[in-house]
């Protein structure tokens, strides 16, 4: 038994439109088709994969996937339950960028303790990470960076890079930035007592490194006390030193919660403080050296209450204040 297009097109709620474009695309292909009036008909045994295939359409599932799933050996479940999924992933990337957009209204309204202060000339030495920010474009490179042990990024532009970020190893495989940047800094601290070498002070990430592609080259520096040997390096690893030159600094500080959702859309609150504070005092910043500091309980952090644990940000700044600061 057959049914007219018509017909057909009535009992599956689809419209007749819709069914010459799936003969067309060699999903819902008919039964039979008259050679001379080339008038198309379908058997009965066709509703049930018409139902099949308005479903899955109205899941979304993408017309070529339909395709194989109506086929001769195709799974219809398989398709339903691979939409499911991309979709529980879509609105999980959804839910982060709303929390996102709130955080980023609240840092609109905190109001960041922006210091300027001197520096004195610091010998460093460090290792390189590269991180991809995810989401990324071209316009987003020169962004921040993931914060390792535990730490909340604060990076600079679009493109900070938290627990979402990646970092390609050295086999190729991809792992997870704050694990990356841990494990770089573990290898640059054992490889420094190897050596007999004792670093002056705290970590910081050098943040001011961008890359073509929307990533970040991010080097995790540790300060000593006298320049590192000439040639030295940590086996396996990107090894950089050099000397910090003496000068001006404005720092911040940013206050580290877990309910931080990662950020890789928007210009850090802090950053943009920093900015503010540089254009305030008639300032000029030089990118190229912003970094984050290791974290530190802070009491009274912009956004933690009476205390808590935050990050440092800094940036070397040129100009003569106004008021000779």
């Amino acid at each position: 038994m057959f049914l007219g297009i018509g017909d057909f097109a009535r009992a599956t709620g689809l419209t007749v439109k819709a069914l010459r474009w799936y003969d067309e695309q060699g999903v819902l292909v008919p039964a039979d088709v008259d050679p001379g009036t080339r008038y198309r008909r379908y058997s009965v045994g066709q509703l049930e994969q018409a139902g099949v295939v308005r479903a899955l359409r109205a899941a979304g599932v993408p017309l070529a996937e339909v395709r194989i799933a109506v086929a001769a050996g195709g799974s219809p479940q398989q398709a339903l339950h691979a939409r499911r999924e991309a979709v529980r992933v879509e609105r999980a990337r959804e839910d982060r960028a709303l929390a996102a957009a709130e955080r980023v209204l609240a840092g609109t309204e905190a109001r960041y303790d922006v210091r300027l202060r001197p520096i004195q000339a610091q010998a460093w030495v460090g290792v390189v990470e590269y991180v991809a920010t995810p989401g990324g474009g071209a316009e987003s490179a020169g962004g921040g960076a993931g914060a390792g042990a535990g730490a909340e990024p604060a990076g600079a532009g679009a493109g900070s890079a938290g627990s979402g970020a990646v970092v390609a190893g050295a086999d190729g495989t991809v792992v997870d930035a704050d694990v990356a940047v841990e494990e770089a800094l573990f290898d640059l601290y054992a490889s420094l007592v190897a050596d007999g070498i004792t670093p002056s002070g705290p970590f910081w990430l050098d943040l001011g490194r961008p890359t073509a592609d929307a990533g970040a080259e991010v080097v995790l520096c540790l300060p000593l006390s006298a320049p590192a040997p000439e040639g030295w390096s940590v086996p396996g690893r990107r090894t950089v030193a050099g000397v910090r030159p003496a000068g001006r600094e404005l720092a911040t500080d940013h206050a580290v919660t877990d309910d931080d959702p990662d950020d890789d859309t928007a210009v850090h609150p802090a950053f943009a403080a920093l900015v503010r504070a540089a254009a305030e005092r008639g300032l000029s910043i030089d990118l190229g050296t912003l970094r984050q500091h290791c974290p530190r309980e802070v009491p009274g952090a912009p956004g933690s209450g009476t205390s808590g644990t935050a990050v440092e940000l800094s940036v070397a700044v040129e100009g003569t204040h106004p008021t000779g600061e």
